[in-house]
C-alpha cells in the first residue's frame, strides 16, 4: 500500500488493520465516556499519504519509509500511552520511546473513513521529543510498558 500510495497508483485496497485496541485502554476509554467503533485499528490510503507526504519528512516530524512499515510493530510494542484530553481531540496517542528516535501514533477511536464506514483509525504519525508529551493540559499518561 505504502509503495502505491508513493507511486500515485490506483490503490487496491483503501484501508487496512495495522493494529487491535488493548482490552484494558478499551475499559479506560469506557470509562472516559469516548465512543469506539472498532476494537481494531486502520490506516487508510489518505491517512498513510499524510503520514509520507514530504513537506512533513522536510520539517524533521514525517516518518520515515521504514518507521510507517514498522506501525503494526509499535502498536504492539509501545512503551507509553496517553490520552489526549479535550473533545476534538485524537483520543490515544501510542509512543515508542525507545526507538532512536521517539515515535508518536494518534488513533482515533471515533473516525469515520471517507465512505462514512465508523472505524478506530490511524489520523497522525510522526517524530517528537519525550518532552513533549509532558503537557498535562493536553495529554494524561495512561499505561506505560515499565508499570
Amino acid at each position: 500500500m505504502l509503495k502505491e500510495v508513493k507511486s500515485q497508483k490506483k490503490l487496491t485496497k483503501n484501508k487496512i488493520v495495522v493494529g487491535v485496541l488493548d482490552d484494558d485502554i478499551v475499559k479506560f476509554l469506557e470509562k472516559e465516556k469516548v465512543p469506539i467503533h472498532t476494537k481494531e485499528i486502520y490506516l487508510t490510503s489518505k491517512g498513510l499519504s499524510h503520514l509520507a507526504r514530504d513537506s512533513k519528512k522536510k520539517r524533521g516530524a514525517g516518518l520515515s519509509d521504514e518507521d510507517i512499515l514498522r506501525i503494526p510493530e509499535i502498536l504492539e510494542s509501545f512503551t507509553d500511552i496517553y490520552f489526549e484530553i479535550g473533545k476534538n481531540r485524537f483520543n490515544i496517542i501510542y509512543c515508542d520511546f525507545e526507538s532512536k528516535r521517539c515515535i508518536k501514533i494518534a488513533v482515533d477511536t471515533k473516525a469515520y473513513t471517507n465512505r462514512k464506514e465508523k472505524v478506530t483509525l490511524i489520523k497522525s504519525a510522526g517524530y517528537i521529543n519525550k518532552e513533549d508529551m509532558n503537557n498535562t493540559k493536553v495529554y494524561k499518561h495512561i499505561y506505560s510498558k515499565s508499570n
